[in-house]
Parts: structure tokens; C-alpha cells; sequence
């Protein structure tokens, strides 16, 4: 049984929606902490996942305090924003109030409150039956080209994508562009993250989730942050967004004009990323707060929310009130890759 697509949340203020990469941007590993101070200078750390029962992922102690503000903040909706899969998602136990939505499976998935939306999940389903290669021929794939020498594991998410967990320093550096180039044509791609090499479908993107959370939610805006290859689709199609000193992106110079392209490296960049984060929450709601005060003073009626006008959000249009727009009648639109 299938539930109703939620129309859109009536605005009671403006609110920004800040999706958020999670491993290697918020939360990290101990490989991928990169502590270069003295150990007496350290940062102090909190778990933020145990997996068989050892800790997993970690914030700084000031990170945390950041993003239980950022969680809790009436201007904002926090939508952590994810490739893992739903199973990994919950491992994750971070500060403040826990997110109504999230994005899991790298859009596969949009939960809402914990759970699955089945529609959006059918609709994503239908579109890379129409438009990619089967799962099962990647992963025929990727078996007969990874070497046993440096193949760790092989894995499959939510029959949606697979990936090969790989030792870096013996895999030759060219099997990652050898298999996008297999793969591109087959309508996938392919984002080598940390240990991690992924075999992605090309219309499985955050983006699409994410602009249909920004719908439902009657969001103002969009921020977004992310370190990977598979966070350029949401990078883009947000207002401005922020990648860290380390990762995918970084290493490969990836820019864009409204993306800020910081230094910092490892944990301490996942709080400089949640400063920038609430800073701009706040730049955004105070200024539209008092360009609707003028407004509604110099045509002498409305408030403010009624006079807020619409913005993109992920390439849509989301108009400033509650009009279904398209794809709100039924199941949600399609998903695919948007362009800012």
C-alpha cells in the first residue's frame, strides 16, 4: 500500500532547507579524521555511530553543539543527504532533534520521519528501468574487471547501485576512469570515495529528492555541502553550496561560482562547514524577513509570508504558497539530474 504525496507545508516564516552530505563532510571516520594539531591540541571527539560495536563516526564536541542548533533552528530544515543505505542512515545518531526528512541510497530513498516514501521510491524505480543498464549486468561487470588482488568486498545498496570496497594503493589508478568509460554509455556513473568505488545509476541524484523535499516542505531556499562526485548534482542545483579541503572534489579541482571551495581538511572542516551553514540560515531569513516588511509597507496590505515571493529550489520553480505544483497530483515527478 502506497501512501498520498504530501502537498506542501503552509509557511509560517521562511525557512531554508540545508542538505547535508554525511561521511567525510559531517561526520567522519577515524582514517578520515586528519588531526595535524599535537595530540594535547586535539579536538574533543563524539561518536555519532557505533557499527558492531565499535565507534564508527565522529563530530568535534563544538560540531555537535553547531549542528543541534542547526537541527533545531525554526529558519531551517536539516535534511541529511546520503549514499548509504537506509540500514547505515539509522546507525547515525546525530545532535538535536532528529530530521523529519532524509535522503538515502543517493535518492533512492526519501524518508520521512524514519520511513521510506513508497511512492517516490516506485517512481525512481521506473526511471532507471526506462533509462539504465540492469544492476545485475554492473555487478557481472565489475566482478570480471576488479583483481582479487586489490578487491576487498563487493557489494550491492537497496538493488539500486553496487560498489567495491578496494585497497587504493594497490588498485592500478586507471580502473576508475576504465569503468566510467564502460559504464557512461549504460547510462551509470562512477565516484571513487575513500575505500569506496561506486557504480551509480546516471538519474539516481540527490538533487531530484531533494527538490522534491524543498516542495513539500514550502522551502525558501536551498543550501547544500558535500565532498564527493556524487554531490555535484546538489551542489549545483542549490542556492550556494560548500565543498571541503579533502575529498573527491577537492582533489580533482572541481569549482563552481556558488560553491565555496574551503581549505580546512578532515573534522575541523565539518565545523567550519556548519558555521558557514548557519550563517547564511541567518543572512537568508533576516533579509527576507525585512525585504517582505518593506514591501507589505509600500503596498499597505498583506504580511509578510503572503507577500514572499517564489524562488528555484533544485531547478523547479516552488511558488510561495501552497499551489500543488507539478507532479504533486499522484505520484511525484520523476527523478532525475537538475541543473541549477
Amino acid at each position: 500500500m502506497t501512501t498520498p504525496t504530501p502537498t506542501p507545508t503552509p509557511r509560517r516564516g521562511r525557512r531554508v532547507l540545508v542538505a547535508t552530505d554525511l561521511d567525510r563532510t559531517l561526520i567522519y571516520s577515524p582514517a578520515a579524521l586528519a588531526l595535524e594539531v599535537p595530540d594535547d591540541q586535539a579536538p574533543r571527539l563524539l561518536c555519532v555511530e557505533v557499527y558492531q560495536a565499535r565507534p564508527q563516526s565522529f563530530v568535534t564536541e563544538t560540531a555537535a553543539g553547531l549542528l543541534a542548533e542547526l537541527a533545531a533552528s525554526p529558519a531551517a530544515h536539516l535534511v541529511p543527504t546520503t549514499t548509504r543505505t537506509r540500514a547505515q542512515y539509522h546507525r547515525v545518531r546525530l545532535p538535536g532533534p532528529p530530521p523529519r526528512y532524509a535522503v538515502c541510497a543517493n535518492g533512492g530513498h526519501l524518508l520521512v520521519d524514519g520511513e521510506s516514501d513508497a511512492d517516490w521510491h516506485a517512481a525512481v524505480r521506473r526511471r532507471l528501468a526506462a533509462d539504465c543498464a540492469p544492476l545485475k549486468d554492473v555487478q557481472r561487470h565489475l566482478r570480471g574487471a576488479a583483481d582479487p588482488a586489490w578487491l576487498l568486498k563487493e557489494r550491492e545498496a537497496e538493488g539500486l547501485f553496487a560498489y567495491l570496497v578496494v585497497d587504493r594503493e594497490r588498485m592500478p589508478e586507471t580502473f576508475p576512469k576504465e569503468l566510467a568509460d564502460w559504464a557512461e554509455p549504460r547510462g551509470w556513473t562512477v565516484s571513487l570515495q575513500g575505500r569506496k568505488l561506486y557504480a551509480v545509476p546516471r538519474p539516481l541524484t540527490k538533487s531530484a529528492a531533494v527538490a522534491e523535499v524543498a516542495r513539500r516542505a514550502g522551502a525558501d531556499g536551498v543550501l547544500a555541502a558535500g565532498d564527493a562526485l556524487l554531490d555535484t548534482d546538489l551542489l549545483l542545483a542549490a542556492d550556494h553550496g560548500w565543498r571541503p579541503g579533502h575529498g573527491e572534489l577537492a582533489d580533482t579541482g572541481w569549482s563552481a561560482p556558488h560553491v565555496t571551495a574551503l581549505t580546512a581538511r578532515g573534522v575541523a572542516c565539518g565545523e567550519e562547514i556548519l558555521r558557514a551553514l548557519l550563517s547564511r540560515v541567518r543572512t537568508m531569513t533576516a533579509g527576507s524577513a525585512s525585504a517582505a516588511v518593506r514591501t507589505g509597507a509600500r503596498s499597505g496590505a498583506g504580511t509578510a509570508e503572503e507577500t514572499t515571493p517564489g524562488m528555484t529550489v533544485a531547478g523547479t520553480s516552488t511558488p510561495g504558497t501552497s499551489e500543488p505544483s507539478a507532479g504533486e497530483a499522484g505520484a511525484p515527478a520523476p527523478p532525475g539530474p537538475s541543473a541549477r
